[in-house]
């Protein structure tokens, strides 16, 4: 018997199982494209019908592919079953009870790693994947508008909130969608929710204006004042000239009627920045409000209560002199403000200040003409 024939034989015969098995795969690899392909010519046409059809049969031989040694980590494989996890997560939308029962309920997660793997793992196909996270990127935002719409604002929140799930695979962060998932919570009133999208879209520094005094209120609205200061004071530590930190904590302060903190924060905004109109005016009319009340808490006492009386009309004088500078500072800037001009007028009567009584008295019956 001649062994090394029957030796050789047995080789030959093993590589071309090996070849004849890896062929195989690639052949489930190439399956899963074409009923991929399918699937998109089925969706130009607007055959839901074959869409579905082609779908689950491109999702059959691409688990296949993913499962099998000789192509789970297949560049082709990992592109292709984003592609295709993606689209069935978008189809489980439409509410087929049908359909939705092949859906994985992780299919969102299996896509996003699928297309995150594929991403790193290669170039070949960077712009495919960067082309389909944009393409969802403008689906989501497009789904997620209708549903704030309609007042669904969970929906909104959620659909929002995925958009950078998917922009992280290319390593990108969409802070528009962050911001629009935290409008969303707040007014799904779900307070701890906004605070995180609020802040996660204030470490990258996005709409710095509104999105210190957003993150600081949703974290004192779900009864975290602590951590609405804390949030504040580590943005000023890192960033000390920015006026809108410090305009952010003297607003915030006001909700917490801290006076000492309301001044040493809205006078920093405006030493930074001396025309600046809002911080002036919320600094004038926080203790211009503070006066008004205690005049009429006075205002309501019997008469036998003068003696108390008196003590809540001096005190609300010198929240009065708090609010005259600030509110002399706004109108310099806001000259037409009709309802500031008037608190002015009443002011400097309260502070018997005849000089500037008149001079506020001229200028509203000039901005009322």
């Amino acid at each position: 018997m001649n062994y090394l024939n029957i030796t050789k034989g047995a080789l030959i015969a093993g590589i071309m199982m090996v070849s004849s098995l890896s062929f195989a795969q690639k052949k489930v690899e190439t399956d899963a494209a074409l009923a991929f392909q399918n699937f998109e010519k089925a969706q130009m046409s607007g055959d839901m019908v074959e869409m579905k059809k082609q779908l689950l049969k491109a999702k059959e031989s691409i688990d296949i592919a993913a499962a099998n040694p000789e192509t789970e980590k297949s560049p082709k494989t990992l592109f292709l079953k984003g592609e295709i996890y993606t689209s069935m997560l978008f189809l489980k939308m439409l509410g087929d009870a049908e359909f939705n029962k092949n859906v994985p309920e992780n299919a969102k997660e299996v896509s996003i790693k699928a297309y995150k793997e594929a991403y790193d793992l290669s170039n070949k196909y960077d712009s495919d994947i960067e082309n389909s996270v944009n393409t969802i990127k403008q689906v989501l935002y497009t789904t997620g508008s209708a549903a704030f719409d309609a007042k669904k604002y969970k929906e909104a929140m959620m659909t929002f909130a995925v958009v950078n799930d998917y922009t992280n695979i290319i390593n990108q962060m969409d802070t528009t969608s962050i911001y629009y998932a935290a409008i969303a919570a707040e007014n799904d009133t779900n307070w701890v929710q906004a605070a995180e999208y609020y802040k996660k879209a204030a470490d990258a520094n996005y709409k710095p204006d509104i999105i210190y005094r957003s993150t600081a209120m949703a974290y004192i609205k779900a009864g975290q004042n602590d951590k609405a200061v804390e949030f504040l004071k580590q943005a000023i530590a890192k960033s000390p000239k920015d006026k809108h930190l410090y305009f952010a904590l003297g607003t915030i302060a006001m909700e917490m009627k801290d006076d000492q903190t309301v001044l040493d924060n809205l006078n920093k905004a405006v030493e930074i920045d001396p025309a600046y109109a809002d911080a002036h005016y919320n600094l004038g009319v926080y203790f211009s409000g503070k006066g008004s009340d205690l005049r009429l808490k006075a205002g309501d006492l019997p008469p036998n209560a003068k003696k108390e009386s008196d003590e809540l009309l001096a005190k609300s004088l010198e929240f009065y002199a708090l609010a005259l500078e600030p509110l002399e500072r706004y109108v310099a800037l806001s000259p037409k403000d009709v309802v500031v001009l008037n608190s002015l007028v009443k002011i400097a009567r309260a502070l018997k200040n005849t000089e500037k009584e008149a001079k506020y008295k001229q200028l509203l019956d000039a901005a009322k003409q």
